[in-house]
């Protein structure tokens, strides 16, 4: 596929659509990277509509005119599927950020893509409803979310963000717009679209509003941090308190290492030094009774399965502190080393040591160090790996061969490519390795049907047109 550039001609057609104080030309820096910058490239023009219909004229546009278009949020994206492969336009949704309906009689509140997941909160706080996927970036756009169906820390219980979008309003490659889902609790009215755009990473159509799916605030919350000896120790707990029938609100899992990073970046101690590994366990509910019964199950479990001594978060202080902890890993690990990259891998959830005995293996071979955390209570798990002192070519090589035997591990398991990062441009070169041709060639008919020219985010996902600019495209994982 042949894109075409933008010209000053075109740049005159997009101020027409959405005025000159909306149009970035050219666009700046600001625009051609994500959270983690390991992968650049500068669209030809940013565009910050307000409005689906400017969106509409915008797609319709570029549509004709064959212009690639990528959509953007707030860049906290880790797999470059905001990045601009092919330039051409940027939509910027920053300004699309306002609440448009709040229902507390139907449960859902209704805003545009642009609204932050902290803007939510900040919006519901003082109403008994609230918004219940907790992905660790505060200041990432629903509509991101979206895109990605993000996960989050309460994915156990509560399911990920999919499961909170009753319905969305999302413009068509041809300018038209249409509505998916609704309030309504059901729907089994023929394909669900809807769900078919969540996840797409923005290579289908571009969403611009949201119904979100509220429920009543839990008014007990409940944690504690369980120190074991070592991570695997402390991961082989989780089934046995899941196989009890007790269904946590998160379960999260880091280690020792991990924290060090944090002390590091922080320049403050952690709360306990005791552990090798740590689980954090949170209960919510209604019930003061259930909620502390339940945690006091569990504690019991992992008492019993090689537990130390419990830091119990009755203090609110020390609950957000942990809390904010565990949210300000990521960043620890990127702001003490030269570069990141990762892997999101998600596996059944007895399967997470396999994973953690292949990490330590891939640390020791490569020479690289690979701190990890994660949803112990869903089986995704966080892989980083730290540059360090190598140098850009070093780095590259021993990533790849890293992420290879990271997916041949995932896939043996039964496991997925990500569980809540997306594939994007990063983890394209694998897709078609991990899943295989005839998958792709089922994602590709979806993709034609959808977006016949193919502008709508270039080369994310999986091989779709003509040769994607990444080298060394793996035929096998192994």
């Amino acid at each position: 596929m042949t894109y075409s550039r933008v010209t000053e001609k075109d740049v005159a057609a997009l101020t027409d659509i959405v005025t000159a104080e909306r149009v970035i030309y050219p666009a700046t820096v600001h625009y051609d990277h994500d959270q983690f910058k390991q992968v650049r490239s500068l669209p030809d023009v940013a565009v910050q509509p307000q409005t689906n219909e400017e969106v509409a004229a915008i797609l319709r546009y570029a549509n004709e005119h064959l212009i690639p278009v990528t959509v953007r949020g707030n860049a906290t994206g880790l797999m470059g599927a905001n990045v601009p492969i092919e330039h051409g336009i940027d939509i910027d949704m920053i300004k699309m950020n306002k609440v448009l309906d709040y229902d507390p009689d139907d449960l859902t509140l209704t805003v545009q893509n642009g609204f932050r997941i902290r803007d939510i909160n900040e919006f519901l706080a003082d109403k008994p409803f609230t918004y219940i996927p907790a992905p660790a970036m505060k200041w990432a756009t629903i509509g991101g979310n979206a895109s990605t169906n993000a996960g989050g820390m309460r994915a156990v219980k509560y399911g990920t963000t999919r499961e909170h979008i009753r319905g969305i309003t999302a413009v068509m490659v041809d300018g038209t717009i249409q509505h998916f889902g609704s309030k309504t609790v059901k729907n089994s009215s023929g394909y669900d679209l809807k769900d078919v755009i969540i996840g797409s990473e923005g290579t289908l159509a571009v969403i611009t509003e949201l119904i979100l799916r509220l429920i009543p605030r839990p008014t007990i919350n409940l944690d504690v941090l369980v120190p074991f000896v070592d991570v695997k120790k402390a991961i082989s707990v989780v089934p046995k308190i899941l196989r009890a029938g007790l269904v946590p609100t998160g379960l999260e899992f880091f280690s020792r290492e991990t924290v060090e990073y944090w002390e590091s970046y922080a320049h403050q101690p952690f709360m306990d030094h005791t552990g090798g590994g740590y689980l954090l366990i949170t209960f919510d509910g209604h019930d003061g009774t259930v909620v502390q019964r339940d945690l006091d199950r569990a504690m019991q479990i992992a008492r019993d399965n090689g537990a130390l001594a419990p830091v119990l978060m009755g203090d609110e202080a020390h609950r957000v502190a942990v809390w904010e902890t565990r949210n300000q890993l990521l960043t620890a690990i990127q702001q003490t080393t030269t570069a990141i990259d990762e892997v999101d891998i998600v596996v059944p959830i007895s399967q997470i040591p396999k994973v953690l005995d292949k990490v330590a293996e891939l640390q020791a071979k490569e020479k690289v160090s690979m701190p990890n955390f994660g949803h112990a209570g869903d089986g995704n798990l966080h892989i980083y790996m730290r540059k360090d002192d190598y140098s850009d070519e070093e780095f590259a090589a021993k990533v790849d061969r890293i992420i290879r035997q990271l997916y041949a591990t995932a896939k043996a398991l039964g496991g997925e490519m990500s569980g809540e990062h997306g594939i994007g441009f990063a983890r394209e070169p694998y897709f078609e390795a991990y899943y295989g041709k005839d998958k792709v060639r089922i994602l590709q008919l979806v993709k034609d049907a959808f977006d016949p020219n193919h502008i709508l985010n270039p080369h994310k996902i999986f091989p779709s047109v003509g040769a994607n600019k990444q080298e060394n495209r793996p035929l096998t994982l192994d």
